[in-house]
């Protein structure tokens, strides 16, 4: 029997993570006997947080009440240094505004993943904006762009007029299954290989940059980053990212795009 865990983070969305589990629940039956789920919940939410429960005898469910704001890969490190991992074919990270197909967890059961893959990249349908996120950076990154994209984020006008001009002129596009740099950090599905060989997440960034990491982290262990669009997941809304301070989301992103200039950039041009 194949073993997935996945591994999500709640930030006041209570609502949205109830929907999540529901939705979990509901792939899970297309795979019960073949596949078992485990789903791990860290609560970053600080004020005013409430008990998780959920009862089903689908899914085994852990909950982390941090109850304290570790950001995204922060709270998904605790959890996963806390968690075997090895165990499982598939770890996937995830925030909890996602519905999953009804037979996205089949479709993964019986997805022939090679050991050079490290992270499938799915489908992940927006419905506010009617597009696939994925896949989202099909190359990798020169050391200039960036710099460039660091810069921008320095001085929130200058980027608050790149969204409003250069970003909206952006072409949407249609791709096919195959290799890419990295994909959308909403839904992520990490391989055995990619735990075993690049061990817990273990990203010191409050938020942004995870797609660079963890592609980063593939590139290093020689592991590809597949995108495959017949696994999918619906991505209902910014619920995290979307009421942040504009001053705060480009002190973040600077932050996040300096950590990986140093890290992987500096000593691997």
């Amino acid at each position: 029997m194949k073993r997935t865990a996945i591994f999500c983070v709640n930030y006041n969305s209570y609502p949205e993570l109830y929907n999540y589990l529901d939705s979990i629940c509901v792939a899970a039956k297309e795979v019960e006997g073949t596949m078992e789920v485990n789903v791990f919940v860290g609560d970053n939410t600080e004020k005013n947080p409430q008990e998780i429960t959920y009862d089903t005898n689908l899914i085994q469910i852990r909950v982390f009440p941090f109850h304290q704001n570790l950001g995204y890969f922060g709270a998904i490190g605790k959890m996963t240094q806390q968690v075997d991992t090895i165990v499982y074919d598939y770890c996937i990270i995830s925030n909890v505004d996602l519905i999953l197909d009804k037979d996205m967890l089949l479709k993964l059961a019986e997805y022939p993943c090679d050991e050079a893959t490290g992270w499938i990249a799915p489908q992940i349908w927006s419905r506010q904006e009617s597009r696939d996120r994925n896949p989202k950076i099909m190359n990798r990154y020169s050391l200039r762009k960036l710099q460039v994209l660091r810069t921008l984020f320095k001085y929130p006008l200058l980027y608050a007029l790149y969204t409003m001009t250069l970003y909206r002129r952006k072409k949407l596009q249609n791709h096919s299954a195959g290799v890419i740099y990295g994909g959308h950090g909403s839904f992520i599905i990490l391989t055995r290989q990619f735990m075993a060989k690049c061990g817990p997440v273990d990203y010191p960034v409050f938020l942004f940059c995870e797609e660079i990491y963890l592609a980063e982290m593939c590139r290093q262990q020689q592991l590809h980053v597949v995108y495959q669009p017949t696994l999918k997941v619906n991505d209902m809304e910014h619920t995290s990212t979307g009421l942040m301070p504009s001053r705060l989301y480009c002190r973040l992103n600077y932050d996040a795009i300096s950590y990986i200039i140093r890290q992987f950039y500096n000593s691997h041009p």
